[in-house]
């Protein structure tokens, strides 16, 4: 009988232990396993941690096993940039420690790579590209990547932005371009078409957030349209090029 409790004892007080050990464990929200990203673009990485009988004492950041970044409180949101990069896959390790010491750790793989002949619009001088129609677009600033982006306003009556575009399967098979809306709680909606067909309807936020498509080869047009909306919409950094 004696025996029976003292192991009963010793479980209780394993069971009891294991309960309250301390725990970590990290996640990385974003990016996505295995996401390409052009050499100059800046990489959002966000981390969730999650704690039991301990706290948090830091997340460390590693670029391909090089101490990158750190931080001790949330948010855990970090921006890696790529300009120093060189082509092809690298990593991003997160490890978040506890207060306790116990840590967790994850990993993911990215790609880095530069796209070819890009035909690029930036709005850098302050002016709209020879060639580009547009009706409730003006020049406004700052941009996305330099001083100047252009703004849609949608209390105009039409408001649009278009170009035409010759792409050639060899140079140009994809666009990319950087849009938001103001900083404000009202929905901004941004119809993207190539053609005469609507490509993509598009809910925007308040950051610059990046879109890309694929491209048909043949002369085509390409258009921007404010689909709906009470609040200003931005455009910036249009790129025609090849993946």
């Amino acid at each position: 009988m004696k025996k029976n409790l003292f192991l009963l004892g010793i479980i209780l007080t394993f069971f009891f232990t294991s309960c309250n050990k301390p725990k970590i464990t990290c996640d990385i929200v974003k990016p996505l396993p295995n996401t390409t990203f052009e050499i100059g673009d800046i990489i959002d990485l966000a981390v969730t941690v999650d704690v039991e009988n301990t706290t948090i004492s830091e997340v460390q950041i590693y670029l391909d096993d090089v101490g990158y970044d750190k931080k001790f409180v949330f948010p855990f949101n970090f921006k890696i940039n790529t300009t120093s990069l060189e082509q092809g896959a690298h990593t991003i390790r997160v490890v978040a420690i506890a207060n306790s010491g116990t840590k967790d750790e994850k990993t993911i793989a990215f790609n880095v790579t530069k796209y070819e002949s890009p035909d690029f619009v930036s709005f850098s001088d302050g002016t709209f590209p020879k060639g580009w129609e547009h009706e409730g677009w003006t020049i406004c600033s700052p941009g996305y990547d330099d001083n100047y982006a252009i703004r849609g306003n949608p209390y105009y009556y039409i408001s649009y932005l278009s170009t035409v575009k010759e792409c050639n399967a060899s140079k140009i098979d994809c666009i990319e371009f950087y849009a938001k809306k103001d900083e404000s709680w009202y929905t901004a909606r941004l119809a993207f078409r190539i053609d005469y067909g609507v490509t993509e309807v598009i809910e925007l936020n308040e950051t610059w957030t990046k879109y890309s498509f694929d491209v048909p080869t043949g002369e085509h047009t390409f258009s921007w349209w404010i689909q709906s909306g009470e609040t200003y919409i931005y455009l910036d950094a249009i790129k025609f090029f090849k993946k």
